[in-house]
């Protein structure tokens, strides 16, 4: 069946392409083009609505009250269908390394059932620094080792896509290598700092051994001194490296926003929302929190955060776009199936109107979520 999306704003990594058209045929994108459009079984109207690919979220907990790892799946599809409504087409599941975790994930990876896929898992844990652990609890940290990366990779071997390490903790550096070697879903398993009390110094030791990208940039690592640069500073440098940002107007200020994506590019800036269900814990001030007021990831949605980093840093429609799609496409090697509107790609597209409402999202060819 060929279905046609008419009439709306084309988003490209290049142009905003008004009087655009998608023709989708199956689960592909067949042509891409802009005025008289061709002969299809049936035609979504999107006048006066954006036309962008799928929104894909590299750090996702859960979502309004429901937990990706739940071993229900009732609260998994809760969590992935709420994700759909807000534009994301694919995401990367944040979750605990263990290996019941990882046998609840094993089927659900590229799993749609309405809701968006998820294409690996990442994980936050366990080799981080105990004093920049923020809301983790402590017993979900542990002593970098040769046999406690063996066993998380047997775990989860074929589906983890990326790990968060701290390079300065104790035998840290000699597992970065040891994942990078490891293959995930789409590529090699990416090494994320994170977590970190890494000076600047470490953190660059880190990308010579193989480090790629930051876990939310600016949250939980050292930050930028003028003589001791820290994590922050050696990121925000390495031009090479991507980053991760959570623009909910809490986790970081509209500025900090603006420095990131001036000096990292769209090309390697991520959106991200970091989000939790929030079902045990307070929002207080825009954030779930800890009891002593430790925030614990975010109630962000994708859509949220498309609009907020064009209000925070001045970023275009099609920049914004870029950073919430092609870029984390790019990051986690999906880049030739998905992250931009192209004959041959993942039919998987996302349709809003100015204020970055979510009208429609189309997952594989199957529209699993419209706007009354």
């Amino acid at each position: 069946m060929k279905t046609l999306i008419a009439n709306g704003t084309l988003i490209t990594p290049t142009a905003e392409v008004p009087g655009g058209w998608v023709l989708v045929d199956g689960d592909r994108i067949a042509d891409v083009g802009q005025g008289g459009p061709p002969a299809a079984d049936a035609t979504i109207d999107a006048a006066g609505c954006a036309v962008a690919p799928g929104f894909i979220d590299l750090h996702a907990q859960g979502f309004r009250g429901y937990d990706l790892w739940d071993p229900s799946d009732e609260a998994f599809l809760g969590a992935t269908r709420q994700m759909a409504s807000t534009g994301v087409t694919a995401c990367q599941a944040s979750c605990r390394p263990t290996e019941a975790v990882c046998r609840t994930m094993r089927p659900r990876i590229g799993r749609s059932d309405g809701g968006c896929r998820v294409v690996g898992l990442y994980f936050e844990v366990p080799f981080i620094s105990p004093d920049k652990r923020g809301a983790i609890p402590p017993e979900c940290v542990e002593r970098p080792s040769r046999g406690a990366a063996e066993r998380i990779l047997e775990a989860s071997r074929g589906i983890l896509s990326m790990i968060t390490i701290a390079p300065e903790q104790p035998g840290a550096m000699d597992l970065i290598p040891l994942f990078r070697r490891t293959p995930g879903p789409a590529g090699p398993v990416v090494c994320a700092l994170g977590h970190s009390s890494a000076t600047y110094d470490d953190a660059v030791a880190g990308f010579d051994a193989g480090i790629t990208h930051s876990t939310h940039l600016f949250n939980a690592m050292t930050g930028l001194h003028h003589r001791e640069p820290g994590a922050v500073g050696a990121l925000l440098a390495r031009p090479n490296v991507s980053v991760e940002i959570v623009c909910d107007g809490v986790h970081l200020h509209p500025a900090a926003v603006r420095v990131a994506v001036a000096c990292k590019g769209t090309e390697k800036t991520c959106l991200i929302t970091d989000c939790v269900s929030g079902r045990d814990r307070r929002v207080v001030d825009g954030a779930p929190r800890l009891a002593d007021g430790t925030i614990a990831g975010s109630v962000l949605s994708m859509d949220r955060a498309v609009a907020g980093v064009q209000r925070f840093a001045g970023a275009s429609l099609r920049e914004a776009v870029e950073m919430a799609s092609l870029s984390p496409a790019r990051v986690i090697g999906l880049e030739a199936s998905k992250g931009t509107l192209e004959a041959g790609k993942d039919a998987d597209l996302v349709v809003f109107d100015d204020e970055v409402n979510v009208r429609l999202t189309m997952i594989g060819g199957d529209v699993v979520w419209q706007a009354e």
